[in-house]
């Protein structure tokens, strides 16, 4: 038995799996959205002669920004599959609930951070 993995036998977490992955599920939705209309206005964006590169690269960070968000979100959905969420990925403690409310997609206690 990993130390990192949440069995019958590990201590109860502070909060609701199912309703965490709920949330999870959504903010991943919302991001896979913005990408999809960011991306469509960089397409528009790089097809106008006019187009100002500082806009550009503006959107560029943008939709770099949500990819990592997505990167995160997809990985804290692995670990909800594997029954290791809520612990940190570092050393194993249980993450605090108020850090997974605030950060649903969060892999790391404040120590590890």
């Amino acid at each position: 038995m990993s130390a990192n993995r949440i069995t019958a036998d590990s201590p109860p977490l502070p909060f609701d799996l199912t309703r965490a992955e709920r949330r999870l599920r959504e903010q991943l939705g919302r991001s896979e959205e913005q990408l999809l209309g960011l991306e469509s206005v960089l397409t528009d964006m790089t097809r106008g002669h006019d187009t100002i590169q500082e806009d550009l690269d503006s959107t560029r960070l943008v939709i770099d920004s949500i990819r990592e968000d997505l990167r995160r979100i997809q990985s804290a959905l692995a670990r909800v599959a594997d029954g290791t969420y809520g612990r940190c990925v570092t050393c194993g403690t249980t993450i605090r609930n108020e850090r997974l409310e605030a950060l649903p997609m969060v892999a790391h206690c404040t120590s590890c951070a």
